[in-house]
C-alpha cells in the first residue's frame, strides 16, 4: 500500500513547539544545471542541533517494500508521474553514523505557483546506505522552499548521550526547478571528514 504524497500543507502544525532550526539556506546557482533523472543532485546540507541532514534528488526508481496484511515483501512500482526520488540523510557528526529509527517528513512549497508536495519519507535502504526517501512528481517548474523535519529517534541512549534528539530537527532548503534540471540549490555545509 503506497502513502501518497499529499498536495497540502498538512505538516504545519503538526510538530511540537519545541522545534530545532538550521539557519535559512544561502542560494547556489548551478552552472549548467544538473539533470536528476540523470546523476544525484545535492539540494542541499544543514547543521541543526546537533545533527547533519543532507537533502538530495535524483530519478524516481522502484522499491522493495513489506505491504500488505499479513505483510510480504512486494515491488512498489514507480507511480505514473512521479519523476523524482527524494533522499533525506540525517548524520550524526560525532560518530559519522547515519540516524535510524526517525521519522522524517518533507515538505516543498512552489513560490510561483503556491503548490505543495508533502508527505512521510519511508526508511530506505540503497547504494548510498540507510536514508529516507520518497518518489514524488514535485509541484513543476518554479523556485522552491523545502523544510525537512527529523523526528525524535526512538532508540535507546546511553547515559552519556541521553540528551541528543530529544526534539524534532528541522532544515530549511531551496531549489529552483526547470523541467528535470535543478538551476539553483542551497549551499551545502561541509562533508563531514
Amino acid at each position: 500500500m503506497k502513502i501518497p504524497f499529499l498536495v497540502s500543507a498538512i505538516i504545519a502544525g503538526t510538530l511540537s513547539a519545541q522545534v530545532a532550526f538550521a539557519a535559512e539556506p544561502k542560494v547556489k546557482v548551478l552552472s549548467p544545471a544538473e539533470d536528476a533523472t540523470k546523476k544525484t543532485v545535492l539540494i542541499g546540507r544543514a547543521l541543526a542541533d546537533s545533527l547533519l541532514v543532507t537533502l538530495e534528488i535524483e530519478g524516481a526508481e522502484k522499491m522493495w517494500m513489506l505491504m500488505g496484511n499479513p505483510p510480504k515483501w512486494m515491488e512498489e512500482p514507480v507511480v505514473k508521474g512521479d519523476i523524482f526520488h527524494v533522499e533525506v540523510k540525517p548524520v550524526d557528526p560525532g560518530s559519522k553514523t547515519r540516524i535510524p529509527y526517525a521519522d522524517v517528513k518533507f515538505s516543498a512549497v512552489n513560490r510561483d505557483n503556491k503548490k505543495t508536495v508533502a508527505g512521510t519519507l519511508h526508511p530506505s535502504w540503497g547504494e548510498s546506505g540507510l536514508h529516507y526517501a520518497y518518489n514524488s512528481p514535485l509541484a513543476g517548474d518554479g523556485t522552491y522552499e523545502v523544510t525537512v523535519t527529523v523526528g525524535v529517534p526512538t532508540f535507546a541512549r546511553t547515559e552519556k548521550n541521553k540528551t541528543l534528539w530529544t526534539k524534532p530537527v528541522t532544515t530549511k532548503f531551496h531549489f529552483r526547478l526547470a523541467g528535470t534540471k535543478f538551476v539553483e540549490v542551497s549551499e551545502a555545509a561541509p562533508e563531514l571528514k
